[in-house]
């Protein structure tokens, strides 16, 4: 078995279009139509690239909370989850487990990546839901360059219900710079 390298996917999904109401904090802001729609397909193109998070990673904004729960309604999975409450949810057709983090809310690249390799070594695919500018930033760090990557989808920047997918081998633990291979960037057409 020496030599051997397990394979893992990474989800990096930018929460949907979000409300922005006088008043309100950061943290409480909405999803908008256009986000709930957003989030919907890239929930659907998963599914039906047969993509399916065993764990999924939330930041506790409202936006991201809502993000998350569109996206699994999407793939066949009712979650609805709580700031800081780790669930299982289990769906008609599949069952994953959200974590919600405030790591992934006001954050570094570096932050996010200790996310990452905190990951239990059970988990193949993980789903990360969070935000700009760090999603972006930790897609950009992640991608090892590799020719034939469906990268035209990310030339005007990573706008809101942007999934990247990755191929990572070996451990949560072993990821970090140029340690993914990107897959697909999905986005619903404007």
């Amino acid at each position: 078995m020496r030599g051997l390298r397990t394979n893992r996917r990474l989800l990096l999904l930018r929460h949907g279009k979000a409300e922005s109401p006088l008043g309100l904090a950061d943290a409480d802001r909405p999803l908008a139509d256009r986000g709930r729609a957003q989030a919907g397909y890239a929930g659907r193109q998963a599914r039906e690239r047969g993509i399916v998070p065993d764990l999924a990673i939330v930041s506790p904004a409202l936006r991201t909370r809502q993000t998350w729960s569109e996206f699994a309604d999407a793939m066949g999975a009712s979650a609805k989850p709580q700031p800081e409450v780790e669930v299982d949810m289990a769906g008609p057709e599949v069952e994953v487990e959200v974590d919600v983090d405030r790591r992934v809310y006001d954050n570094t690249v570096d932050d996010l990546l200790d996310v990452l390799t905190e990951a239990p070594d059970e988990v193949r695919t993980l789903l990360v839901v969070g935000h700009n500018p760090s999603i972006a930033s930790l897609a950009a760090v992640l991608d090892d360059g590799s020719p034939g990557a469906d990268r035209h989808g990310l030339a005007d920047g990573y706008p809101t219900g942007t999934l990247t997918v990755f191929d990572v081998a070996g451990s949560w633990k072993a990821v970090g710079p140029g340690s993914g291979r990107l897959r697909a960037v999905i986005r619903r057409p404007s």
